[in-house]
């Protein structure tokens, strides 16, 4: 009797679907595989796969299939039976070529689709790889070295203000309190071939994304290992040359480390030879201590030179004063270096239980010499200017995942230390004599967070409930007032998420997302006065769907807002504080992916902006530089007969470029293409950039300016123009 009724409970249970699957994920080379989307069919619950590969579904019946997939692998489909629930599964997945049909409507799409794009449109570096974004822009203005300006949703970033950039979820590429401006973001310093995956997000909605994040956050997640040593070498128009190599140090079941090395070169389309150079190195380094704990180390350096012709006045172009790739001063340009070290620890004993120490430690130099005005303020020495900056940074993160029923919790508690010494910024004649220092003195910026993330799956409901603390310490020492004086200030933000997702079936999923979010504002504020407020505040919402129409198309739109706190803005260029007012921005993006057959592809992403200032009149409220109308999209054609192919198009529409709309940033529509061929293990490429060798403006802005020969100083657009017709071949070997 008790065995019979022993029998009906252990049946009730399976059937009332509250039984546990447990298992873990390898590849063929018994790996494990993290990420791996695993997926009851019949209740449409799902869960992924650890660091280790371990997995864990809650409520499962015996008849029930479990479908575990990834881009980039073989789906594999698992019919549970009884024996199942006494037992850990082992699950053996197949790499395979990269097919729509693999990605899950219940994960993120772009961190999936993002793999998709890096394979097929090959880039020179990698801040060329923000343009994987749908919807980000970035443009160059002054010299290959210096970071990109940056576009989203409505913002002008300037290189970094508005969206958080990270490599491998925690080294910081911004730079708060940056000589050039906050939130500076030179991405120069990753190679582009060792980067794994790009994750980005739009918005504030992830509690683990903390300053800058407001428009959006980026990582760029690098390569554990390396299947296969590389040579590669590009070689194109304008004196371009590009040499990577990827190497294996170390391959064996507890280890594992590989080197990269790239180094670029070029003069550029300018008038004016560029002369850029850049070199980088990357070393990684896993070791496995036991079953259950491993140790990363990644240290990498960097370091670039060049010369720039800067924006340059539409009436000197159209004058004939100067060609289009002329320059008004040719004394432009600058260097700079860093060097990254991370070292972290994970263990995990159990199935999504995990415990990551990280630390980290960067090294960076800069100095940058501009001139946007000419002879505006100096009329017989020029406006040209120097900023300057030696900084380091130091960081710790401490980070707990763990599950309390079917609710998973992420928890984290971090610092991040920045010390700059002698930030400067100088009023300058061809580089090299000083005539007047306008900023000078040191920085100390510290700030101490704590996260915490709740996933609680219900049925088809997923709910993610987030909170962030951070504290700001900040304090600057004027050197040019009192080189003994320090001012000191202190701010605290909590920022509360809530993101709600409803997984209609397999092939439907809504979501609401909304969130508070922040970006630190310039210490030297502290120059005129302690009350300008260290951080602004961000209020973000989107509402949207992910939509699969069978296994060949991807569909996706949103409705969002995003309402930002007067910010107070130190003008690095010119040492000065201006006021940006309370603003907001709200806007619709949509896109597509489709794949009716394996080797084509293509893909299409569109927005539509509406930026305003709250503060100011109807006619006076434009936001400077606010782009409107985006659109991307790409044909993709892989794998017929050993040949790649894509064909890439980008258009950005006219901005306003000051207030009240009267002067306009012209937009652009450009079309890029290449081609590849496989033969054996040698790779051969050719990529087109602008192959219609349309004009266009890559950066622009409203600049108030006075060239040599003029009496007065006239606003107008000032830009940048953008690459002609390029090319370029490449090169790799595999071995």
């Amino acid at each position: 009797m008790k065995r019979t009724l022993l029998y009906l409970i252990v049946v009730f249970c399976i059937g009332s679907g509250n039984s546990q699957i447990k298992g873990h994920v390898f590849d063929l080379n018994n790996k494990p595989l993290q990420d791996i989307v695993v997926l009851n069919k019949q209740t449409n619950e799902h869960t992924h796969s650890d660091a280790n590969g371990y997995f864990k579904c809650l409520k499962n019946n015996p008849g029930d299939t479990l479908q575990f997939s990834f881009l980039g692998y073989k789906s594999v489909v698992h019919w549970i039976v009884e024996s199942d629930f006494k037992i850990n599964l082992k699950i053996q997945m197949e790499e395979s070529s990269l097919l729509l049909d693999q990605v899950n409507i219940t994960e993120p799409l772009h961190y999936n689709l993002q793999k998709i794009d890096m394979i097929l449109q090959p880039v020179q570096n990698s801040q060329e790889m923000l343009r994987l974004v749908p919807g980000l822009f970035i443009a160059q203005h002054a010299g290959g070295g210096k970071a990109e300006q940056l576009f989203l949703r409505g913002f002008d970033i300037d290189h970094g203000t508005d969206i958080g950039i990270t490599v491998d979820h925690l080294i910081p590429v911004n730079m708060v309190s940056h000589a050039h401006g906050q939130g500076y973001a030179d991405l120069h310093f990753v190679i582009p071939e060792s980067v794994r995956s790009i994750d980005f997000e739009k918005g504030s909605y992830n509690a683990s994304k903390g300053n800058f994040a407001t428009a959006g956050s980026v990582d760029f997640q690098l390569k554990e290992r390396i299947a296969n040593n590389s040579v590669i070498f590009e070689t194109g128009k304008f004196q371009s040359h590009r040499l990577v190599g990827l190497i294996k140090l170390l391959e064996n079941e507890k280890s594992n480390a590989y080197i990269a090395s790239e180094y670029v070169s070029t003069d550029g389309y300018f008038e004016a030879p560029q002369d850029f150079k850049k070199f980088n190195t990357l070393l990684k380094y896993n070791f496995q201590l036991n079953e259950n704990s491993k140790i990363k180390l990644t240290g990498s350096y960097f370091t670039s030179s060049w010369n720039a012709s800067g924006q340059i006045p539409v009436r000197a172009v159209e004058s004939g004063f100067i060609g289009r790739f002329g320059a008004i001063d040719p004394n432009e340009g600058g260097e700079t270096n860093r060097f990254n070290f991370m070292a972290q620890y994970l263990l995990s004993t159990k199935s999504h239980q995990a415990l990551k120490l990280s630390a980290y430690f960067s090294n960076y130099n800069f100095e940058l010499y501009s001139n946007f005005t000419f002879f505006h303020n100096d009329s017989v020495n020029g406006d040209q200017i120097k900023q300057k900056e030696q900084r380091n940074i130091y960081g710790f993160e401490a980070n707990y995942t763990d599950h309390l029923g079917n609710i998973e919790f992420n928890t984290a508690l971090g610092s991040r230390i920045d010390e700059t010494k002698d930030s400067e910024l100088s009023h300058t004649k061809d580089r090299f004599q000083v005539l007047n220092r306008l900023a000078l003195g040191d920085l100390n910026e510290h700030n101490l967070y704590l996260y915490l993330k709740l996933n609680w799956l219900f049925n088809k409901l997923e709910f993610q409930v987030q909170g962030r603390a951070d504290l700001f310490k900040v304090s600057y020492s004027d050197k040019l007032l009192n080189p003994n004086s320090k001012s000191i200030d202190w701010d605290f933000k909590i920022s509360p998420k809530l993101n709600v997702y409803y997984n209609l079936n397999n092939s439907m999923q809504l979501f609401v997302k909304s969130g508070l979010g922040f970006h630190s504002n310039d210490t030297r504020l502290l120059r005129e006065s302690q009350e300008k407020g260290i951080l602004t505040r961000s209020f973000n919402v989107d509402l949207g769907t992910q939509i699969k129409l069978g296994n060949s198309a991807l569909l996706h739109g949103a409705l969002w807002l995003i309402k930002m706190e007067d910010e107070l803005v130190y003008v690095g260029d010119e040492a000065v504080v201006e006021s940006s007012g309370e603003t907001v921005r709200k806007g619709i993006e949509a896109g597509i992916r489709w794949q009716p057959i394996s080797w084509f592809s293509l893909n299409f992403e569109t927005s539509c902006t509406i930026a305003k200032s709250a503060d100011e009149p109807e006619t006076l409220n434009y936001i400077p530089l606010a782009s409107k109308w985006t659109t991307m999209g790409s044909l993709n054609f892989k794998n017929i007969r050993n040949f790649s192919a894509s064909l890439r198009y980008r258009q950005l529409g006219d901005r306003p470029a000051n207030e009240d709309y009267s002067i306009t940033a012209k937009g652009y529509q450009l079309l890029d293409g290449n081609i590849n061929y496989k033969y054996k293990n040698i790779n051969f490429g050719f990529v087109v950039e602008n192959i219609f060798n349309t004009k266009w403006n890559e950066a622009q802005f409203a600049t108030l300016s006075r060239l040599k020969t003029e009496t007065e100083s006239t606003e107008e657009i000032h830009f940048t123009p953008g690459t002609p017709i390029h090319y370029r071949f490449k090169i790799q070997i595999d071995f």
